[in-house]
């Protein structure tokens, strides 16, 4: 099917859709910033939703390339509308078999990359210039690649990994854990890629243009992402942990693979200070019961004043302070669930069962803010001060459940919502942005870790102070997050079409740090630090 649309005027809804260009389009006014929703573009007047189909919508800055197309369409057509402008207009660039399509900044412009259903990178078209180029691959890459990330570098476009062979051994070096190749692009497709390295453990972002790397020969490099320089820091690394403190990292010193001594490097100074004594280095990472064991968490990204080693029975055996290298107490407890906004948080019995707690390592103070008889963990979503908000998993159908909010102050547990889908999104005190999860759909091929799945919900806006609910649309797959509200494909609507609706948000403090802060990992990474699930 071939797409016809129209953009409509900022702040009105479109009742009828003609083709751009047509004597009847609308006047276009700017559709920034939103204040009620609006539909900017009408489906096509042939358009058949399907509850199976995926359309495509990605947003890059203003500019949102779309499709009312299903993904098996042989003559699939992009469009590309600027949200501001309310200009539309086909975007061939993006042809049918090129999916996934992300946007890097270079010096030179915006640059426009996908892949196609092979997982094969392709340099798709000079975004920030007229007219489209004709989409190539990426050259200078070996078979298997399999994951594509993003690079903060200023004249780097992405990383690109592909895995070797091994078992599923995570970090340690010299034991044959499974190890990783990294390259890095700069926009030129008559240029090939750039290795960096074939055999990563781990990679940190460390600045604009360089990483921290820990490979499986137990070096640690800074190596510069545009040019592949090295500047090589250690020698003989067994692991390494880096909090993005910009000062210090912890790393394992490769002995006799039992009794090994764990060390905190500065920086500055190049000054190691022994803190830790890893005597169960044989059944660290993933070779014993506990896949944690041997690692080090930091008591917040970034901002951590602490860290802590994780034992083989899942509890912190060691930590220490990060600005003294000064060892600290740890508080009882039967398990580590990992950290949050500078707190660790742990397990620990009482009376009866269990509870959730928090320990502060520089006061040593250990608030409880969840109580349990049963099986049923938690997912922490916000701590705000005595405030704390987390999401306990329906037992039956664990894409649903519901919100509570507790005051650490007074122990006083409240019920904000129930049967919705999983983590409602924040927007301010007393509103939250809730699914109504229907299932997922598969999306466009992404090479061997298969296709994406994509949720299928109908999403609301509920005040919880006055129950109110506001519905926003039903059988929603395609959405995106611009700073004014959301932007979204309704198939299934009364007036089917591309929406933004006026809702201000703000990203998890997760998916703020992700794009910053970032460990460049391929698909087969170890999972985020454990919260116990039903």
């Amino acid at each position: 099917m071939r797409s016809t649309t129209s953009v409509s005027a900022a702040l009105v809804f479109v009742l009828f859709a003609c083709g751009p260009g047509t004597p009847d389009e609308p006047v276009v006014e700017a559709a920034c910033p939103i204040t009620e929703p609006n539909r900017l573009v009408a489906a096509p007047p042939d358009f058949q939703p399907a509850e199976d189909a995926y359309y495509g919508l990605h947003r890059f800055d203003d500019d949102i390339l779309y499709t009312f197309d299903r993904l098996d369409d042989p003559e699939r057509e992009y469009w590309r509308l600027n949200r501001c402008t309310g200009e539309a207009e086909p975007y061939p660039a993006l042809a049918p078999g090129l999916h996934n399509p992300f946007v890097v900044h270079t010096p030179g412009g915006r640059i426009l990359y996908g892949n196609d259903e092979a997982g094969r990178p392709y340099v798709i078209d000079r975004f920030d210039e007229l007219g489209s180029d004709v989409a190539r691959p990426v050259p200078g890459l070996p078979e298997g690649v399999t994951f594509i990330g993003s690079s903060t570098a200023p004249s780097v476009s992405f990383f690109l990994f592909a895995w070797s062979d091994g078992p599923n051994l995570f970090d340690a070096a010299g034991v044959g854990a499974g190890t990783y190749a990294i390259y890095v692009h700069h926009g030129d497709p008559d240029v090939p890629a750039l290795r960096l390295s074939d055999r990563l453990l781990s990679a940190y972002y460390f600045d604009d243009q360089h990483s921290l790397t820990h490979e499986d020969n137990g070096e640690v490099n800074i190596i510069d992402e545009v040019t592949g320089a090295r500047e090589l820091l250690l020698t003989g690394v067994r692991y390494l942990s880096y909090g993005f403190d910009d000062r210090t990292f912890i790393w394992q010193a490769m002995g006799d693979d039992a009794v090994e001594p764990v060390f905190l490097h500065r920086l500055d100074t190049g000054e190691d200070v022994q803190i830790a004594v890893n005597d169960f280095a044989a059944l660290s990472w993933n070779r014993g019961e506990h896949r944690e064991a041997g690692n080090w968490n930091y008591s917040d990204w970034r901002d951590g004043v602490a860290a802590a080693m994780v034992g083989p029975d899942n509890r912190y055996v060691a930590a220490v302070r990060l600005d003294t290298g000064e060892a600290l107490e740890i508080p009882e407890h039967l398990e580590q669930h990992g950290s949050y906004a500078g707190q660790f948080q742990l397990l620990r019995a009482s009376d009866g069962g269990e509870v959730e707690a928090f320990w502060d390592p520089l006061t040593g103070q250990v608030r409880e803010w969840y109580r349990t008889t049963t099986e049923r963990r938690p997912t922490l979503l916000l701590i705000d001060g005595d405030l704390v908000e987390y999401f306990v998993h329906d037992p039956d159908d664990y894409h649903v459940g519901s919100l509570w909010r507790v005051d650490l102050a007074t122990g006083d547990a409240v019920l904000l919502l129930e049967d919705v889908g999983a983590y409602p999104s924040r927007i301010n005190e007393t509103q939250y942005l809730v699914e109504t999860p229907h299932g997922y759909i598969e999306g466009p091929p992404t090479g061997e870790p298969g296709f994406r799945a994509y949720d299928f919900s109908d999403l609301a806006l509920v005040d919880v102070a006055s129950g109110e609910r506001s519905p926003i649309a039903e059988r929603v797959s395609a959405r995106v997050h611009v700073p004014e509200g959301l932007v979204f494909l309704d198939a299934f609507g009364p007036e089917p079409g591309l929406w933004a609706y006026p809702l201000p948000y703000e990203e998890p403090r997760s998916a703020a740090r992700s794009g910053l802060l970032r460990r460049l990992e391929p698909p087969r990474a170890r999972s985020a630090p454990t919260l116990a699930m039903p």
